[in-house]
């Protein structure tokens, strides 16, 4: 911890502490000589020691340096004096939109998608210089008051950029660089990032300016990290009941929010232009009453009873198998079951006979076995999609799906519109 009245580097003397963060900590500095007062971010002693991280932090400070916009903080200068590895940054004041959410609740359409956008100029350039920011969340967003309104400055471009190698390194160890909440599925992975997954993160921001609340709130990490990676996002009614969107707006949020990085919009630039498009439009008629389009409630066993809108199963689709371990033989029925209640033709199968006439394959988890045996039946030839069905706080279950080549991992308890999109995603790629 710095104290007031230290001088790093020969011209920054500390004048304040201005808050801590999971890489470093940020106080508020007198630049000697010129006189201005900037804001200066440190790295923790055990981040800036971290092999190959200070010659990173410098090459990625040199681009960071060269990111001119309105609404990102500009960098001044960067370097290394005595062990503290600093980054100075222009000194902003307003509040956080996060302070904002905590104050106001959710925000007017207007205003809402106004931010986003103003967010979404700042990742265009940051983008185009290769820079994906991998934090974007409330907290990171400070709003400024401004001659023509607010004006959103976005931060931590420093520390999140600059946290590539250190995130490989820590996903091996099986912790990731971000929020759970507001992270991508591809960052949880642990997989190459591009802009796309700031889009998702902006998706994640603007569903909570619009609600009032993130896409999974009230959840530990691991349940925000598996929710994230598999299950669906809840509609704008499901969260906020007594609120009306514009149906085009709803659209665009999700499509922000897929799952697949290919599923979102090209880039910042487009999905800028689809929001600006919403914003041009008038505001839309009442949402439709609740139970339109809906199925009556059902129990689909494994602990789910809920009114849902369930998707439809793939028309003409091949039946489903289910493949369940002796252990689990009531699990596996309960499944089948599950999935007649969600319109699918199912049954019981055996390792041991030809799979081709599926359209998917469901395997029942039973520990890692069955994750070996899962990943042994999706390498066969002409073998069904297969999925499996699993606890979804077994964080082993979840990211070993994705490295054993599975087509899908569905959660226990079963949420049965996650049960039908994936099962017919899975028909559909059979076909």
């Amino acid at each position: 911890m710095l104290q007031p009245g230290q001088v790093i580097a020969g011209r920054f003397r500390v004048l304040r502490a201005l808050g801590e963060g999971g890489m470093g900590a940020v106080y508020e500095v007198e630049q000697l000589g010129l006189g201005r007062h900037v804001a200066l971010k440190v790295m923790h002693p055990h981040i800036a020691s971290a092999p190959g991280f200070s010659e990173r932090f410098q090459r990625e400070a040199h681009v960071l340096a060269r990111l001119h916009h309105p609404g990102s903080v500009e960098v001044y200068d960067y370097g290394l004096d005595a062990g503290f590895l600093f980054l100075a940054m222009e000194l902003v004041s307003g509040e956080t939109v996060d302070a904002l959410l905590q104050r106001e609740g959710s925000l007017p359409v207007p205003r809402a998608v106004g931010l986003a956008v103003q967010v979404l100029e700042v990742l265009e350039a940051a983008h185009a210089l290769g820079i994906v920011h991998r934090d974007l969340k409330p907290a990171n967003l400070f709003l400024e008051a401004h001659l023509n309104g607010e004006r959103v400055k976005v931060l931590d471009f420093g520390l999140a950029a600059l946290g590539g190698e250190l995130n490989a390194r820590l996903t091996q160890e099986g912790m990731a660089v971000g929020t759970p909440g507001f992270m991508s599925p591809e960052q949880m992975r642990g997989l190459p990032l591009d802009g796309r997954s700031d889009l998702y993160s902006l998706g994640c921001v603007l569903y909570e300016l619009l609600t009032g609340m993130p896409p999974f709130p009230v959840m530990a990490s691991a349940e925000v990290a598996v929710a994230h990676l598999y299950k669906p996002i809840p509609s704008f009614r499901e969260a906020r009941p007594e609120l009306s969107f514009p149906e085009r707006l709803e659209a665009v949020v999700m499509k922000a929010l897929e799952k697949l990085p290919g599923a979102r919009p090209a880039d910042a630039a487009a999905l800028r232009q689809e929001l600006l498009s919403v914003l041009a439009e008038p505001v839309g008629a009442a949402p439709k009453k609740r139970g339109e389009g809906k199925k009556s409630e059902r129990g689909l066993g494994l602990g789910v009873r809920l009114e849902v809108p369930v998707p439809r199963p793939v028309a003409g689709g091949a039946p489903v198998a289910v493949l369940a371990p002796a252990r689990q033989s009531a699990a596996g029925n309960t499944l089948v079951m599950s999935l007649g209640a969600c319109g699918f033709e199912a049954r019981l199968a055996s390792e041991d006979e030809p799979l081709r006439g599926f359209g998917a394959l469901l395997v029942v988890a039973d520990g890692r076995e069955s994750l070996v045996r899962a990943s042994a039946l999706a390498s066969r030839p002409g073998s069904p999609p297969v999925l499996l069905c699993g606890p979804a706080d077994d964080w082993d279950l979840v990211t070993g799906a994705l490295e054993g080549g599975l087509f899908d991992f569905v959660p226990l308890p079963l949420d049965p519109i996650d049960l039908t999109r994936k099962v017919s995603r899975a028909q559909k790629l059979k076909r």
